[in-house]
């Protein structure tokens, strides 16, 4: 059952008010003993069990085979409890913990259910260095391979031959260029299988692995030469990409992004829609659904591409291969969002599957393809390519809904968050079904391209502003917006209000009645 109203009809008259009342809120659930705060590590098992059940050895074992599924039994259990009784003050802890914990569901079904992971997914590397160091031992667990063009771009093919010595090379910025490399199933050494195990269930996209998504760039030719490909994917400028390109494209890019968060911050903070009180509250405003609507999504992909940035940043830039080895080849952090020009050519299915950020792809495919073979309906038919698109957003749905329910808020789960990503799919196949209309009136090709292009972009304008406030107004209740982003503010505290930002309780020790229940509580 959904959470009671946070807020009376009284407004409040600040964010301040509001994340008091959060607190209020959370802690008259604490007192019913029906609610408990987030604690790690006890609520964090359901995920490492995905780890544990990795890192077994590499054994022929069918007791191991089949453990997965108690184990993927287990860790539903786990998330599932964690999402309906956990709940946290902290505005981003409280959407966390309904996200993550499905999302830890949905990544082990594709793992360990949808797939055999231990047995059939490889991680490309230079033969002789296992994680980020060089290592004289013997390369336990590698196998050789190349890239087949059938199927899935980096998809490696077994074959026979000898396993040759690593040569010596010297880690220079970017991937060594005389390597060696070969494709890596599941090692035999521990430390080697831990990094190998902590690297799989963390790259959520595929990169350097066999089953890396679609649309991303293939590695380096060196590499492609390496593994003997007979007929390697060409590469682009992203397969080239050096440290210094990384920080010419991700520095600046982060730069601006930080300026631009607080500018956010500082504009949604007039109105009191993004302090998680309801859409008819007064705006500052005209035009108050349009404009709103177009901060949430301004707000979203700007914290987002912050975060991803982070990843670049440190790892590859700051740390880079001298410190983490393979790990920080530049190759392997190609951008998250794609180009705009896929909004202009094909619409809303260009927006979904072209520009926006494709982190979760390949865990919504698997779960269409799991669909799609429990059905018999196949890729190709169009009933098929139809289940598959619905399970994919359905997944998408499921993940935010889940995270709108887990924060204290008056939202909508099910009438908000969910149905948003639900009624994608008839705007997709609305516009196809108009585009082959068109076509098939030979009016299609008599329209100019730009004209064509304006249209998609007209449409997927119009179509955000008619459902866009089903998860904008959802997001808004959550207090997510209530969160500080930066830890200085230029703006504000030019203004006199402050140049620290971050600062109150972000964790405590809490006892719970068993003493595993006993951790740090966020």
């Amino acid at each position: 059952m959904l959470l009671p109203y946070l807020f009376t009809s009284t407004p409040s008259s600040s964010p301040q008010d509001v994340l008091s009342q959060l607190q209020q809120k959370l802690d008259s659930l604490l007192a019913t003993d029906k609610y408990a705060p987030f604690v790690y590590p006890y609520n964090a098992i359901g995920p490492n069990l995905l780890i544990l059940y990795l890192l077994l050895p590499p054994l022929n074992s069918k007791v191991v085979y089949y453990l997965r599924y108690p184990v993927f039994a287990l860790i539903i259990y786990l998330s599932v409890s964690a999402i309906i009784e956990c709940r946290s003050s902290m505005v981003t802890v409280g959407y966390g913990i309904g996200l993550l914990n499905a999302w830890a569901i949905l990544w082990s079904a594709s793992l360990i259910i949808f797939n055999d992971a231990r047995a059939d997914f490889n991680r490309i590397e230079e033969q002789g260095v296992k994680g980020g160091s060089r290592s004289n031992g013997n390369a336990q667990g590698i196998t050789t391979g190349a890239y087949v063009s059938e199927g899935h771009p980096l998809k490696p093919r077994h074959v026979d031959g000898v396993v040759k010595q690593p040569r010596q090379t010297s880690h220079e910025p970017d991937t060594s260029k005389d390597g060696h490399f070969t494709w890596q199933s599941l090692p035999r050494t521990f430390l080697h299988r831990l990094d190998w195990v902590l690297d799989l269930v963390s790259n959520f996209r595929g990169v350097r692995w066999n089953y890396q998504i679609t649309g991303l760039a293939p590695p380096p030719p060196q590499i492609h030469s390496s593994l003997k490909d007979p007929k390697p994917p060409l590469p682009n400028k992203q397969s080239h990409l050096t440290r210094k390109d990384l920080i010419r494209r991700d520095v600046p890019t982060f730069i601006i992004c930080y300026f631009a968060q607080d500018v956010l911050k500082y504009i949604t903070l007039q109105d009191p829609y993004f302090w998680s009180l309801p859409p008819s509250t007064p705006s500052p405003f005209p035009y108050p659904r349009a404009v709103r609507t177009v901060l949430t999504l301004l707000y979203v992909y700007n914290s987002l591409l912050i975060i991803f940035l982070l990843a670049p940043i440190v790892f590859a830039i700051l740390l880079g291969p001298e410190r983490l080895g393979q790990h920080a080849w530049s190759w392997l952090y190609p951008p998250y969002f794609g180009a705009t020009s896929q909004v202009w050519k094909k619409g809303l299915a260009g927006l979904w599957g072209g520009w926006w950020h494709q982190v979760f792809r390949y865990a919504f495919e698997q779960a269409g393809e799991f669909a799609g073979r429990c059905t018999g309906w196949g890729k190709k038919s169009q009933r098929g390519a139809m289940l598959r698109v619905l399970v994919a957003f359905a997944c998408s749905g499921i993940l935010h809904a889940c995270a709108s329910y887990s924060t204290l808020g008056n939202t909508r789960p099910i009438g908000g968050s969910f149905a948003f990503f639900m009624v994608q799919p008839i705007g997709i196949l609305g516009q196809r079904a108009l585009s082959g209309w068109l076509k098939k009136a030979g009016v299609r090709e008599k329209i100019p391209t730009w004209l064509r292009g304006l249209g998609n972009v007209v449409a997927v304008v119009g179509w955000c502003y008619l459902v866009g406030p089903l998860v904008a107004d959802d997001f808004a209740a959550t207090g997510i917006w209530l969160y500080e982003p930066v830890p200085i503010s230029f703006i504000r505290g030019l203004k006199g209000e402050g140049w620290w930002r971050w600062g109150g309780r972000w964790v405590s020790w809490y006892t719970g009645d068993r003493w595993w229940q006993s951790g740090l509580a966020f």
